[in-house]
């Protein structure tokens, strides 16, 4: 067997080993909250909050397109929006549907070089930095959100996730700004941290990625807005797909959804499943419980646990949505599956080589 098919062969098994993983956890979260998640098959759905939640996702998605066309464009590769929709749509068809050896970061970065063959390093590097100028809107989103005078004061259950929040905008603000001075990434620092075992490979993409915009800083900084108009429109989807199946009950505020689900997207971000199958929907879940303990400190155990089956309800219903804009995407992935096909396969080779 060639080296190439034994690394996709690998690949594959990592990927039915991921799908397993996020099938896991969902079983899990069902067998945990099935007595709560009966009662709630008989709740009226409100197609038109629905229709909101999709909308404002979708929008949102088109937001983070032109954020990682604005970078592209910003390192001298022409690209028109129309290409950067096809590439960002393919992207979400692959993280959905999982069929190949890489994921769709990487058919995204792989795609936009394919026309820029001299450029390659320069191509993946707009996809990591996107990616997290992406994470870092998130959490300056949910940190100034905190600030807003709301009627429910946030208690000792959410507070500390507050001041991770802030924690992160902080130290995003001060590792991207020192970033964005040459001494700093060129120093022995920073390449004695890019030689340590697990984030030298981070810390050296991560470099890599800013030493290009270092001379356009307005580029990273409209990014970053971007990234947090973005991630608005994503969260108040969220909030109308509670609006959808929790009219009438007792469920986070709007504010509260911009505060308390950054965390949960950004652990289902990073956990290695498709998409974050399993471990979005038991944060959203955990979140909704700590919710309902700081607005009644002593609540029951059937009140935690429909608070806790609100959550898993919530974030499977703004699945739906994700769903349906994967949908869209694999359009673009059946009209362009031979173009995928040779990029997916000259990255296989290249990782072997």
């Amino acid at each position: 067997m060639s080296s190439t098919a034994t690394n996709s062969t690998g690949r594959l098994i990592v990927l039915v080993m991921k799908w397993l993983l996020a099938m896991g956890m969902l079983a899990a979260l069902w067998w945990m909250s099935r007595d709560s998640l009966a009662k709630l098959q008989n709740r009226h759905f409100v197609w038109q909050a629905f229709a909101i939640a999709f909308a404002t996702r979708f929008l949102s998605l088109l937001v983070s397109f032109s954020r990682w066309r604005l970078l592209v464009q910003g390192i001298g590769l022409p690209i028109s929006f129309r290409e950067t929709f096809r590439l960002g749509m393919l992207s979400e068809a692959m993280n959905l549907m999982g069929p190949g050896a890489v994921g769709g970061d990487l058919i995204k970065a792989a795609l936009l070089a394919k026309n820029h063959p001299n450029r390659r390093a320069s191509a993946s590097a707009t996809v990591f930095l996107d990616r997290v100028l992406g994470m870092w809107g998130l959490f300056v989103l949910g940190a100034g959100a905190s600030m807003i005078p709301v009627s429910t004061k946030i208690g000792s259950e959410l507070d500390w996730a507050v001041w991770l929040l802030w924690a992160g905008t902080f130290a995003g603000l001060v590792g991207i700004g020192m970033m964005l001075v040459p001494a700093f990434t060129h120093s022995w620092f920073m390449h004695w941290l890019s030689t340590w075992k697990l984030i030298g490979r981070i810390v050296k993409e991560l470099m890599e990625s800013v030493q290009m915009y270092q001379g356009q800083p307005q580029v990273v900084i409209l990014a970053v807005f971007l990234s947090m108009i973005g991630h608005f429109g994503a969260l108040t989807s969220f909030y109308f797909c509670a609006q959808a199946v929790h009219r009438g009950q007792t469920i986070p505020t709007y504010v509260d959804h911009l505060v308390g689900l950054p965390l949960p997207v950004t652990l289902g971000a990073v956990v290695p499943t498709p998409g974050g199958v399993g471990a979005l929907e038991g944060a959203v879940a955990w979140f909704y419980e700590q919710h309902q303990l700081n607005l009644i400190p002593n609540s029951a155990k059937d009140e935690l646990a429909t608070a806790f089956s609100n959550g898993i309800l919530t974030a499977l219903v703004y699945r739906l949505t994700v769903m349906v804009g994967g949908a869209i995407g694999v359009i673009y992935y059946f009209t362009s599956r031979a173009e995928i096909r040779q990029v997916v396969h000259d990255a296989e080779i290249e990782s072997v080589v």
